[in-house]
């Protein structure tokens, strides 16, 4: 098991799917974890399962006071940011018509400028210890557009040019962004998603998934080892001389 002793990490988003699965994975191999997340319930419960090792904090990431206040709070407890993992995120899928100015404040808030105030706040720290890594959760849709998407895709499209941007600005001084581009990850947040591909496709929500698994080479979704391997790596030694890279976590959909 790669080890991630004396990383102190915050996960946005850590509360559930991706972002719980990484926080107790992380925890396991050394790392001192700080949830960053609105759900109290579920934050709470996460850490009580984790033990010392984690902590559950209630930050509002669109908020810049908020995240500088609960770093803050992080760093007085477990010592200086080592690392910072932006999984918190949103995402509906409707016609592009029927999108509102509403639903775009909202994409762009929760996956976009959180992912922008995350970053800038955690860079300003890493820059007074020395260093640290960054990975940002993107996502398929962040690399191949997708029809009844926009909104979503217009905001991972974003977090990747913001991944290599602050990438090529720090890289030499010790500090790596990287992202993970995940295709069908069966999380809670699918739970609905599949109910609105169901309409875009006029299909039943409960052939939802058998119809990406056929579209995909490798014929199975992504699980949550898949997106814990990745982020181990990126987030690890053995990942010393990435920076601005994206894995593509799609079982062969998407070649770029």
């Amino acid at each position: 098991m790669e080890k991630m002793d004396g990383k102190v990490i915050v996960i946005t988003g850590g509360s559930s799917g991706m972002g719980a699965a990484m926080a107790k994975d992380f925890v396991t191999r050394g790392a001192k974890v700080a949830i960053f997340d609105l759900d109290e319930e579920k934050g709470n419960h996460l850490v009580a399962e984790a033990g010392d090792a984690a902590a559950y904090y209630k930050i509002d990431v669109t908020s810049k006071a908020e995240i500088k206040k609960g770093i803050q709070s992080v760093e007085e407890k477990y010592g200086p940011l080592t690392t910072l993992v932006n999984s918190a995120g949103v995402s509906k899928m409707v016609p592009f018509l029927e999108s509102t100015e509403e639903l775009w404040d909202l994409t762009m808030d929760v996956n976009l400028k959180a992912t922008f105030l995350c970053c800038q706040i955690a860079i300003e720290r890493m820059l007074e210890h020395g260093g640290g890594e960054i990975l940002n959760m993107s996502s398929l849709s962040g690399k191949k557009a997708s029809s009844w998407q926009t909104i979503y895709c217009a905001s991972k499209f974003g977090v990747q040019g913001l991944t290599q941007s602050i990438a090529k600005e720090f890289a030499d001084q010790n500090i790596r962004v990287n992202s993970i581009c995940p295709g069908i990850v069966y999380t809670e947040m699918w739970e609905k998603l599949k109910h609105e591909y169901a309409r875009k496709r006029n299909i039943d929500p409960e052939e939802v998934m058998d119809y990406f698994k056929g579209n995909i080479p490798m014929h199975r979704l992504v699980e949550m080892k898949d997106v814990i391997n990745a982020a181990v790596f990126l987030l690890t030694e053995k990942a010393s001389y990435l920076t601005g890279q994206s894995i593509n976590l799609v079982g062969g959909e998407w070649m770029d």
